[in-house]
């Protein structure tokens, strides 16, 4: 078992005591000589207002000192003291040749008032550290001062009006005074070493070292003949050496050590005010104060500081797919990074989520700003390592320059976050804050209002684009895809709106109503006569990590009637990125008999080794490797690849973004199964969809 410094030290004060102890008794006659040249009763007296000192200490500690940080202890300590200083003075004033002794009684009072010294000391230092300790008002000082001071008027009072007091009666009761004494000193060590067993602070084990003084007191006493004996003496002496322990002791555990907690906690609080609780960078209050020193720091002296505002790209597609605490340990990594990055570490900050700043001081142009910009965006060139693994991430970055880009604090801040938004239109760049992005940003915060009421007035409608068998030429399958009329902007592509609706969560009702309405519609079209062709419908990451996904996706197709076998759910590969979750949620979607399939296959997270994994129905091969297939080498390796691993995987195989004949024909010799794209039709409304419906229904018949 370790021992620390502070408890070595108290066992060699123990050591000590003990062998200081041994030698007295080892050397008694020669002290007895020794003492023979003193006042014994004057030196006695000495020592006695030594301890009304210390004492006196004791009562100012708990009636003076910190009085807003009181607690139960060290009111209890300084009540008890108060009690035991007032009995030491009227023990020292009633000796021989003082005021208050009395011939015709003796130094009888004198005893009993050093007993009830005594026995006070011991039963309160072993209740003061036997209770819980709170804190209390500083009004219950009077509640415990003043009692004690009655008590000890009262015990006075009735010693000195006593006419005669037996000495045989006091011979006889000594043993089990001294006795008691002894045995309230050691349980008060043994409670205070059992409460403090798991760490034993500085400030009980200087008590502890009071304690033991204060029992080779009574010890040494009880070895001597009265007062006045060298016994007596040496043990006053102990006493007041364990008062100055106890001092101490009740200094550093009530008054010190408090202070000392409440100061760390102080520091603590302005610490989490300015710094970030997760990477311990500087947060946005300290970064608000740092950019106004640096403004007026740059006026005085005719420079210019630029803020490289980054935001990491899809770190919210990131922390859904890999849940939030993987996300946080991203983000310390990628502070670490950037802190390893800034010139000065104490310029990066964090300002909440994913968004970080790089405050440059002191730039001699608008070059050295876009420069830095580069080298941070090239900072993530390299993997992110996040535990054991490495995970390529990009960040796009905002640059404003003080004073070209805002003159004021908010305007500064504003800027960069605006040309920051900028960059993340194409992702993994940066872009100098230009004038004409506020309108920019302006149009897309409207666009966001828009969103909201767009549901509820019914300005989001479906269209409908064809699968067709290759092998046939027949429709086997619609894609039901978004589309947004926007009164005065006329439709709005969805990758104009599909982004926001990620940012802000509007894709979870949203998704929904695609889901819903779409099977309402393929139920009509049931109704009226056409036979059952798969619908596909995408849904997104956010879709994806809700746990009741299941249940929702199950209380459509039982209130539209829709056959679940008939239902195919676009998944893009990015939710690959935390396995065990996907693989738990595409088991629970099989159980339902609905079809899975892989949407843009082959841009994000691929892996054979998720395939093998997911119980998948379909791979859907991104328009950008069918886009060139005819005239780039390895687009057409890339597509013959897929078909042929999706083949021995017997996975079925859709092509998007088929436009032309030739395309066709290299599928088809590809035995790729499906293919959707505008050789075959454009995404059309559904009244339109049910011409296509037609035509591929005559072919059958023709075919038949």
């Amino acid at each position: 078992m370790s021992i620390n410094r502070t408890e070595l030290r108290t066992l060699w004060m123990v050591i000590l005591a003990v062998a200081v102890f041994g030698c007295i008794q080892w050397g008694n006659a020669r002290l007895e000589h020794f003492f023979e040249t003193f006042n014994r009763l004057a030196l006695h007296t000495v020592l006695e207002s030594a301890a009304f000192a210390i004492c006196f200490a004791l009562l100012i500690l708990g009636w003076m000192v910190f009085v807003p940080t009181l607690c139960r202890q060290r009111l209890i300590t300084a009540s008890v003291f108060t009690a035991v200083g007032l009995f030491n003075l009227y023990h020292a004033l009633s000796l021989p040749g003082m005021p208050l002794y009395q011939a015709s009684v003796g130094d009888s009072p004198s005893v009993l008032l050093e007993w009830f010294s005594e026995f006070t000391g011991a039963v309160g230092l072993l209740v003061a550290f036997s209770v819980k300790n709170p804190m209390v008002k500083p009004s219950a000082r009077a509640y415990a001062i003043v009692p004690a001071i009655l008590a000890v008027a009262v015990a006075s009072l009735f010693i000195f009006r006593a006419d005669n007091w037996e000495p045989a009666l006091m011979e006889r009761l000594a043993p089990y005074q001294n006795g008691v004494a002894l045995l309230l000193y050691g349980a008060a060590i043994v409670v205070i070493l059992y409460r403090n067993r798991v760490e034993r602070p500085e400030s009980m084990l200087t008590i502890v070292q009071a304690l033991i003084w204060l029992l080779l007191s009574k010890i040494e006493k009880m070895l001597g003949t009265g007062i006045g004996s060298t016994q007596d003496l040496l043990g006053e002496g102990f006493k007041l050496v364990g008062y100055y322990f106890l001092l101490k002791g009740i200094y550093l555990v009530l008054i010190e050590e408090p202070y000392k907690r409440q100061k760390k906690s102080e520091a603590r609080i302005n610490y989490m005010a300015f710094h970030d609780e997760l990477t311990a960078l500087p947060n946005r209050r300290l970064f608000s104060e740092r950019v106004r020193a640096e403004m007026t720091r740059a006026q005085h002296g005719g420079k210019k500081f630029a803020l490289l505002w980054l935001d990491i790209d899809r770190f919210k597609t990131i922390n859904d797919s890999m849940g939030h605490a993987f996300g946080d340990r991203m983000l310390v990594s990628v502070s670490n990074r950037l802190t390893a990055f800034a010139e000065k570490p104490e310029n990066v900050f964090r300002l909440g989520g994913d968004e970080f700043t790089v405050l440059m001081s002191d730039v001699e142009g608008i070059e050295a700003a876009e420069e830095s910009a580069q080298r941070l965006v090239e900072l993530f060139e390299q993997p992110i390592k996040v535990g054991p693994s490495a995970f390529h991430i990009t960040g796009s970055v905002g640059v404003a320059i003080y004073p070209d880009d805002g003159q004021s604090l908010d305007l500064l801040l504003q800027n960069a976050d605006t040309a920051m938004y900028s960059a993340k239109e194409t992702r993994n760049g940066w872009k100098r804050y230009e004038t004409r992005m506020n309108l920019k940003a302006k149009e897309k915060l409207l666009l966001e209002n828009d969103l909201r009421m767009a549901l509820e007035l019914g300005q989001f409608y479906l269209a409908y684009q064809p699968l067709v068998d290759l092998q046939s030429d027949t429709l086997v399958g619609a894609e039901a895809l978004l589309r947004w009329k926007h009164p005065q902007k006329g439709v709005i592509p969805p990758s104009e709106f599909i982004p926001l609706c990620e940012e802000n969560g509007f894709i979870l009702p949203l998704g929904e109503w695609v889901l819903r309405n779409a099977c309402e519609q393929m139920m009509r079209w049931r109704g009226a006569g056409f036979p059952p062709i798969i619908l596909s419908v995408n849904l997104s990451i956010r879709q994806f990590r809700q746990h009741d996904l299941c249940a929702r996706i199950a209380n459509i197709l039982a209130d539209t009637g829709m056959q679940p076998q008939w239902l195919e759910l676009e998944i893009t590969e990015s939710i690959m990125a935390d396995v065990a979750y996907a693989t738990a949620m595409l088991e629970q979607l099989k159980k339902l008999g609905v079809r899975i399939s892989i949407d843009d296959f082959g841009t994000g997270y691929s892996s054979l080794y998720y395939l093998k994994r997911f119980p998948i129905d379909k791979l859907k091969i991104d328009r950008a490797f069918v886009n060139d297939v005819l005239t780039d080498r390895n687009d057409a390796a890339i597509v013959s690849g897929i078909s042929a691993m999706a083949h021995n995987l017997e996975l079925k195989v859709t092509a998007e973004g088929v436009e032309n004949e030739g395309q066709v024909a290299f599928l088809k010799g590809l035995k790729c199964q499906e293919a959707q794209g505008y050789f075959f039709s454009r995404p059309v409304p559904p009244e339109e969809f049910v011409a296509l419906y037609e035509t591929h229904r005559n072919k059958k018949e023709s075919a038949g």
